[in-house]
């Protein structure tokens, strides 16, 4: 077998380990959406619709009044470990997902994104489904 052919084995076997390693431990990183800015008119918005589910919020974030990480405002604080009520989610412009919650025990809603829940299905209402609503 040609030489050439043998050193290149040993050169493919290592960068496939270091991709499965990247893969492993950064994809996180290398697929986390970049922070994305609201269009004009794209904030302010309070959908009615009351889907079914609940969630708990991975970290501490702010709901905003726009399904955006920034340009729209923020309506407050929600912890880590709180549960919030699934109304009705959307994708913005750049293909992120959104819900519309609102925290449990109090009236406190707006927009956050879908990476911040960790979510349940339930069924609120008794019917026999869960309905989750498109905004």
């Amino acid at each position: 077998m040609p030489r050439a052919v043998l050193e290149r084995g040993p050169i493919r076997s290592l960068t496939n380990a270091l991709l499965a390693a990247v893969m492993l431990f950064g994809a996180s990183a290398a697929i986390a959406p970049a922070a994305h800015a609201a269009a004009q008119g794209e904030c302010g918005w309070r959908p009615t619709a009351n889907g079914e589910g609940r969630a708990t919020m991975k970290w501490g974030v702010n709901l905003t009044d726009g399904p955006y990480e920034s340009g729209c405002g923020t309506w407050g604080w929600v912890s880590a470990g709180s549960t919030v009520y699934l109304h009705c989610w959307t994708k913005n412009a750049y293909g992120n997902v959104w819900w519309h919650v609102r925290l449990a025990g109090s009236q406190l809603d707006g927009w956050t994104s879908d990476a911040n829940l960790q979510g349940t299905s339930v069924d609120e209402n008794g019917d026999g489904q869960i309905t989750f609503y498109q905004c």
